[in-house]
Parts: structure tokens; C-alpha cells; sequence
């Protein structure tokens, strides 16, 4: 079975279209929280096409790319307007004053953080070398200097560490020739199309850079899997389990009424965008502290944690009559939270088994290594994988499935315990 005839069957329905820039992709589970019981449906869908898509039954394209772990994010390409090369981090979209970089002089007004600026610098007289009739955006993974030989388990790396993750080649291999003799390393994940001006473009994911050509001084590569047929594919096993998982789901969200899900749009309304803003903050701070609350705890956590959020709102200001009205705002906040306290229960335990479903799908997704991967620990190096995944469908829409707690433990250096 070839890749391209992988499909699934809701994508082009999608969940997410990618409409503007490439400044941020949602997780498959917040769809509940940006879309209450619509997007709760959604990302059930979506499930089940990843899981049609593993057994190779859909029938509407789909690819995968994979999360590279590189920094900075680089803008490059043929500037629409002007028809000049350029390139630039995501400020290059602003429509006031974008911070297009022609010239070296360019970067040196536009970016005065040093380190920022050399790789910059690096990019403009490197990149310029390929072949460019578009605008493309990649993550940056190493630049000469970042380059080191170390040996993991007795054999001899080439590694770089571009953010969180070690990326290690065997230095007797041909990879690890071809990125030793390159000045500057970038995986490219979408494209920009349209104009007349950048700030006009809109993204397109899975970019294929084969249309860029080659340069010796470059090492790039496009972010899509390519030649998977026959390695992604679910046993009898795995299938049943995924599919039990999101059946479980699937059950759960039918036993509840879909007003269950009307708070989250009245808190919006009632509290505005804080509302929305400080519930995904929650969410994140149970990843950063390595586990999911129970849903029970995690509503009653969520009253403490809009307290202290508008408290600090409140101190920030000196006039009697704005304190005022931030505290009358929060008293109502509070109580709107306390009032609804059995719909957030409910809506986080769905958001639990949506997690729970997604997971198995990475697990299996973590066959594809693109290249070695490793976390850096007092004792050495242990092998990780890969950042996560976004599938795209043939429309460039695109969704991230990571495993959060997992790529958290990288970032904080916490254990696991069980969610």
C-alpha cells in the first residue's frame, strides 16, 4: 500500500483551516475548548479518520509531517512585492512595519539580540543559493558551530541540539557527511502563497521542498513522511485498542447534553477572552507539572487559578474606579465558574478520553523516525521520540498531535506519573 493512498475521511470537512500565518497550531483536544460540543464532535472525527487512515481503508489523501524540534523559525523566499530574495522570523508578516531583511544591514536594524541575528546573517548568505519562486518557513536545526561528536552506547554521533531535542547521526554514515559539510541546517514546513505583499499570504502546509534544488553549503530536507507503505500500519491489536478508546469517547460525549458545553461560550461572554485564555493556562500548568489533574480537581483548581490571575490584574492598576470594576468583574467570574462546576467536570473528562485515544495513535506514529532522537540527562543520553506530528490534508489544513506530557518532561525534567 503506498502513502498517498492513505487517506481518511473527515479532513477535508477539517478542523482547522490554516487561514493567515503559520503562528500557531492547535491541539487536536483544544478543539473542545475553541468550539464547545462542535468541536468535541470534530475531534472524534478526526480520530477516527487517523484510525481509518492506520488501517489503510479512507479514501481521501492525507500526509503526515513530523514536528522537528528546531529554532529559530525562518521565513524565506522571493518577496512578492518586490521580487527580491529576503529572509526573516515571523515578523516579516507585519503589516505596519515587517521586518523584511534584504542586507545584512537589514538584520542588524531589525533584530539587535546577537544570537538571533547571526543565524540571520547565516541564512541570508546561505539560503539565497537555492532555487526560490515562493516564500517558505522552516525550523532551523544547526549551524556549523553547533555541530559535536560525542558516542552514545559505543558508537560515534555526529549530534546538534537546535532546542530541546538531540538529534545523533552515526558519523560513518552518509547523512552525517552530508550535514558536516553543510554550513546551516533547516527542515521546511509550509508555504506562503498569494500576495500582492507577504502580510497577504496565507500558509499552506506540507511543503515540498524538492522545488528549492540543492546546495552544498545548505542541508534541507521538507518536513512530509515520505515512502511509508506497509510500516504505519495498525496489527489486529492495535486497531481494536484504538478503536476502543475512541468508542469510549465517542459513548461518553453522547451521555452528556450538548448545552453541558454552553459554559464555555457564556464564559467568554460574560468574562471575555481571559476566560478562555486562563482555562488553556490551567491546562498547562498540569503539563508542566508532568500530570493531568482528575476532573474533579481540575475544575476547583480552575477558581484558584482565575482568582490569582485577575488578582494580579487588579494590582496592576492604581485608579480606585478600574480596581473596582476588575474586582466586580472577578467576584462574577467566580461565581459563573462555581455555578458551572459540573459541565467543566464533565467536558474535561472528554477532553481526557480524547487524549487517551490520541496518545495510542502517536505511539504508533513513533515507528516513523525521520532520524535519531535523544534526551539529554545527567547519565547521558535516552532515546525520545520525535516532537509529535501534524497531518495535513490536500487542502494544506493542519492539525498537531504531541504528546504533551511527554514533551514536557524534556522542557522541565519531571517523571511521568500516571495521568
Amino acid at each position: 500500500m503506498k502513502f498517498n493512498e492513505i487517506s481518511q475521511g473527515y479532513v477535508t470537512e477539517l478542523i482547522l483551516e490554516a487561514v493567515g500565518k503559520n503562528t500557531h497550531l492547535e491541539h487536536l483536544e483544544d478543539h473542545i475548548f475553541n468550539k464547545g460540543f462542535e468541536g468535541a464532535k470534530e475531534a472524534i472525527n478526526y480520530l477516527s479518520s487517523l484510525h481509518e487512515m492506520l488501517e489503510g481503508n479512507s479514501k481521501t489523501p492525507i500526509s503526515m509531517t513530523t514536528k522537528w524540534d528546531g529554532a529559530p523559525a525562518i521565513i524565506a523566499g522571493r518577496d512578492p512585492e518586490t521580487g527580491k530574495f529576503f529572509v526573516g522570523t515571523k515578523g516579516v508578516f507585519a503589516t505596519r512595519k515587517p521586518k523584511i531583511n534584504f542586507t545584512e544591514k537589514d538584520i542588524d536594524e531589525n533584530h539587535p539580540a546577537e544570537g538571533l541575528r547571526d543565524k540571520l546573517k547565516l541564512a541570508l548568505r546561505t539560503l539565497s543559493k537555492l532555487n526560490w519562486n515562493t516564500v517558505a518557513q522552516g525550523d532551523m536545526l544547526f549551524s556549523k558551530e553547533d555541530l559535536q561528536k560525542t558516542n552514545i552506547d559505543g558508537e560515534e554521533v555526529l549530534l546538534f541540539k537546535p532546542n530541546t531535542i538531540v538529534y545523533a547521526v552515526p558519523t560513518n554514515s552518509d547523512l552525517a557527511k552530508e550535514i558536516a559539510s553543510a554550513d546551516i541546517g533547516i527542515v521546511w514546513h509550509t508555504e506562503y502563497v498569494g500576495g500582492p505583499t507577504l502580510a497577504d499570504t496565507r500558509a499552506k502546509f506540507g511543503f515540498n521542498a524538492d522545488v528549492l534544488g540543492n546546495s552544498k553549503s545548505v542541508w534541507h530536507r521538507d518536513a512530509i513522511i515520505k515512502n511509508l507503505s506497509g510500516i504505519v500500519t495498525f496489527t489486529k491489536e492495535e486497531s481494536i485498542d484504538v478503536l476502543n478508546a475512541i468508542n469510549s469517547a465517542t459513548a461518553y460525549m453522547k451521555s452528556i447534553d450538548s448545552s453541558t458545553f454552553n459554559w464555555l461560550e457564556q464564559g467568554n461572554e460574560l468574562i471575555g477572552k481571559d476566560f478562555l485564555q486562563q482555562l488553556k493556562a490551567h491546562v498547562n500548568n498540569n503539563i508542566r507539572a508532568g500530570a493531568f489533574d482528575k476532573p474533579t480537581k481540575f475544575a476547583q483548581g480552575f477558581i484558584q487559578k482565575y482568582i490569582a490571575f485577575m488578582t494580579k490584574e487588579i494590582d496592576k492598576v492604581k485608579q480606585q474606579s478600574t480596581k473596582d470594576a476588575k474586582l466586580q468583574k472577578q467576584v462574577a467570574g467566580v461565581k459563573f465558574i462555581r455555578k458551572n462546576l459540573k459541565s467543566i467536570v464533565a467536558v474535561y473528562d472528554l477532553y481526557l478520553k480524547i487524549i487517551e485515544a490520541k496518545i495510542k495513535i502517536i505511539r504508533k506514529l513513533e515507528i516513523i523516525r525521520q532520524m535519531p532522537t535523544f534526551k539529554e540527562t545527567e547519565n547521558g543520553y535516552e532515546v525520545t521520540g520525535e516532537e509529535g506530528f501534524v497531518a495535513v490534508d490536500r487542502k494544506g489544513n493542519a492539525l498537531k498531535l504531541v504528546d504533551r506530557l511527554e514533551f514536557s518532561k524534556l522542557n522541565f525534567g519531571s517523571g511521568r506519573p500516571g495521568a
